[in-house]
């Protein structure tokens, strides 16, 4: 009878414990997606985790779409690894999680609603750059038009220059060109788009799993106060009273 108890008030114990990232490999789906050390894993397709670590690897082999809720310094958000993380993990208890009281774990994540991928790049000066993962059919039909949307202007001047050109030499190595690009295009939309920023100076910061590309840029700011958006969705971030102290004093003189 009370190895039965023990065994009860062992379990509850157990399950006020989340699992607390302490190790990344490299190159690791937690690497890509830039998860950190001390991220606490949440829970995984909205319902709470507190099992092992082993537990969680094969949930997430078995299936590559599940979604896990990460918490990081007062924050949630959810990623989709598309697969086992690949880190190592020690048990962390929710007293011991700064701000675990004002969670709502129902609220974070409703299996109801389509959650879209997206990457989140920025710059050195903390502007950002939201890449939603889902391919668009537009680059397929009218690469230009797609340049234009994504604000690619020096790859857009070089191809309307080669595409003049060749235009000019033969119709028919226009048109074939022209198919070419398209397919590849339509093929390589992302991996062109992420090697631009690349090439613009911006690296990937973080990955999240959202509605849309409002919410994606509400979880940034949650994140990094700073940031900030071209076409943003959100305010301006509040500047630094160092900042307002020298506006103000400029103002004067």
């Amino acid at each position: 009878m009370e190895n039965e108890k023990d065994q009860v008030q062992k379990e509850n114990l157990e399950e006020k414990k989340f699992l607390k990232i302490s190790k990344i490999r490299s190159f690791s789906n937690a690497f890509n997606i830039k998860l950190k050390e001390n991220d606490i894993i949440l829970a995984v397709d909205g319902e709470t985790f507190n099992s092992s670590y082993e537990d969680l690897r094969k949930i997430l082999d078995e299936d590559e779409n599940k979604i896990i809720t990460i918490f990081r310094d007062g924050v949630t958000f959810n990623v989709k690894p598309n697969g086992s993380l690949g880190v190592t993990c020690e048990l962390e208890s929710e007293d011991k999680i700064l701000d675990f009281k004002n969670i709502k774990i129902d609220k974070i994540y409703d299996n109801k609603k389509d959650l879209l991928a997206f990457e989140i790049y920025k710059n050195i000066k903390r502007k950002g750059i939201v890449l939603e993962l889902t391919p668009s059919i537009l680059p397929s039909l009218a690469p230009p038009l797609w340049m234009i949307y994504h604000r690619m202007w020096s790859l857009l001047g070089f191809t309307l220059v080669f595409q003049l050109i060749l235009f000019y030499v033969s119709p028919w190595l226009f048109f074939i060109s022209w198919v070419l690009k398209s397919w590849y295009y339509g093929y390589n939309q992302i991996n062109i788009l992420r090697n631009y920023y690349r090439f613009l100076d911006y690296r990937l910061w973080m990955c999240f799993s959202s509605e849309n590309e409002e919410e994606a840029q509400k979880k940034s700011r949650e994140l990094d106060p700073k940031i900030e958006f071209d076409f943003s969705y959100i305010e301006p971030p509040a500047p630094d009273e160092d900042e307002t102290a020298e506006h103000d004093q400029a103002l004067k003189v």
